[in-house]
């Protein structure tokens, strides 16, 4: 094992008084094979926050591809060669004939455009025979019972357009059983009930997007604002992509993506920082890195050229969305758009005092900025009343957004700004969870050291310097809006 950075630091973090002193003790290990391990001690619990993050997600996936890493969230769960089966030798000629009768009725749906005819329904017939007789050797959610028997709490996983988490909470002397499965699912995974899978998959995108009008709403607003950066395909997939996916294709994407030099295993808890990386080193050292390193996304989107406009009359509450793109981490421009974000946002922001206070054209409105690997935004939403006249809630925004572009926020608003900044960042760190979170989406973004830097770089920023980040990176010019209203019938 090769220590490239392995010792205890106390993490001193430039707190408002009312915050107190928090101390960060981080030891951070790479194995030879590549992967992270990031522990932070603290004896003051009983139980450990047990996480292992992929960097991958939907922003490496190309058109055709789209969804895969979502799916794969869903497969991780049916287990391996070992966990979830009676007889894994016994599935596998089961789930081969399984794969070569969704092919022939992928195929004939395709030339048949989609009809459910009596060819359609003998393929799945004899496919549902087989993944019947597959089911009397599963296990079903063997994994899940494993870890709820062993005390877990926040079991779950998640995935997003750059990263992909499964995480556990475990009692302190329970903690090997994360290393066991999560080192078996990652050396063999198994893609049982693949079929039934994806269809539960497409029930979700139905559920979420294709028959939720805000979801169609969001989806193709995103998918307008970035032109070409990946980050524009959706994390669960596109429908047809979805339809289309394969065991083979899937195995594939694991095998490209979900391996030791793409990981990170983070440890919070109650838990010694030289027993865990020997441990750590025990279950996954052996494991191969990937046959060929990652490629990373080399895509970026163009310098914007103008406002993008995009109206939707549909049965959700009206609202207005304005998309602004900004640098890729690790801009310092990032920091003062935090800070701008802070000067909108809440209900002591100016948009909320504006909108909802003073003018009552809006039940809520907030500003948010979302830093990205590649390509940031920023966000500006407002939820109109029935009655509130959209055009003048737009030019309200962005009469407020021209105010901060002409002059710099009072010392008073800058303190109250960067005060609350401050706090929400150490209130996400005082969770075991919530700093497992933060310390890999800095890792993710560039290293987990950053952490270190934020608060000061936050308290150094002047009110001087907001008005010109203003007026470069809230211009029209990188806008795209996205407006939702109630069919015209209804007004």
């Amino acid at each position: 094992m090769k220590s490239v950075f392995s010792t205890l630091i106390p993490l001193l973090l430039a707190l408002s008084t009312s915050a107190g002193e928090i101390k960060l003790p981080v030891s951070y290990t790479i194995l030879n094979n590549g992967l992270r391990l990031i522990v932070v001690p603290d004896t003051n619990v009983a139980v450990v926050s047990c996480r292992l993050y992929y960097f991958v997600g939907s922003m490496y996936e190309s058109a055709g591809f789209t969804g895969l890493s979502h799916m794969y969230e869903h497969m991780m769960f049916k287990g391996t060669k070992k966990l979830g089966t009676a007889n894994y030798a016994a599935e596998v000629p089961l789930m081969a004939a399984i794969d070569s009768l969704d092919r022939l009725l992928y195929l004939h749906t395709q030339a048949a455009e989609g009809a459910d005819d009596s060819i359609s329904r003998a393929y799945r017939k004899q496919a549902s025979a087989l993944l019947d007789k597959q089911r009397k050797y599963i296990k079903k959610d063997e994994i899940w019972e494993l870890y709820q028997n062993s005390g877990a709490t926040h079991l779950n996983a998640w995935t997003a357009d750059d990263m992909t988490a499964y995480i556990v909470t475990l009692p302190k002397n329970r903690v090997e059983l994360f290393y066991w499965i999560e080192s078996d699912r990652m050396r063999n995974p198994v893609l049982r009930e693949f079929t039934s899978e994806r269809d539960v998959v497409m029930e979700e995108r139905r559920m979420r997007y294709d028959n939720r009008p805000l979801g169609r709403y969001w989806e193709r607003l995103n998918a307008l604002f970035y032109t070409a950066d990946p980050y524009r395909n959706p994390t669960i997939g596109w429908a047809p992509d979805i339809r289309a996916f394969t065991r083979a294709k899937l195995q594939q994407h694991i095998n490209r993506y979900y391996t030791p030099d793409n990981a990170l295993v983070v440890l919070v808890g109650n838990i010694d920082s030289l027993r865990a990386r020997k441990d750590v080193e025990r279950y996954f050292g052996a494991i191969p890195r990937a046959s060929r390193p990652k490629e990373e996304v080399v895509t970026r989107e163009p310098v914007p050229i103008g406002e993008t406009r995009f109206t939707v009359y549909d049965d959700a509450a009206p609202r207005i969305d304005m998309l602004f793109h900004t640098p890729g981490y690790p801009s310092d421009i990032l920091y003062k758009m935090d800070v701008i974000e802070g000067i909108f946002s809440g209900r002591s922001g100016r948009l909320y005092r504006r909108l909802v206070d003073k003018e009552r054209l809006c039940t809520g409105i907030d500003a948010s900025s979302n830093p990205r690997l590649n390509d940031s935004y920023f966000l500006i939403s407002a939820e109109l009343n029935n009655n509130a006249d959209p055009a003048k809630v737009e030019r309200i925004i962005r009469e407020e957004i021209a105010g901060a572009a002409s002059a710099p926020p009072t010392a008073i608003e800058m303190r109250r700004v960067t005060n609350e900044i401050r706090m929400a960042f150490v209130t996400d760190l005082k969770s075991l969870e919530g700093l497992s979170d933060r310390l890999a989406w800095f890792e993710r973004l560039e290293s987990w050291k950053d952490i270190l830097a934020y608060q000061e770089r936050i308290a150094n920023i002047k009110p001087e310097e907001i008005p010109a980040a203003v007026k470069l990176y809230l211009d029209p010019v990188r806008m795209t809006i996205g407006i939702l209203l109630q069919p015209l019938l209804k007004q």
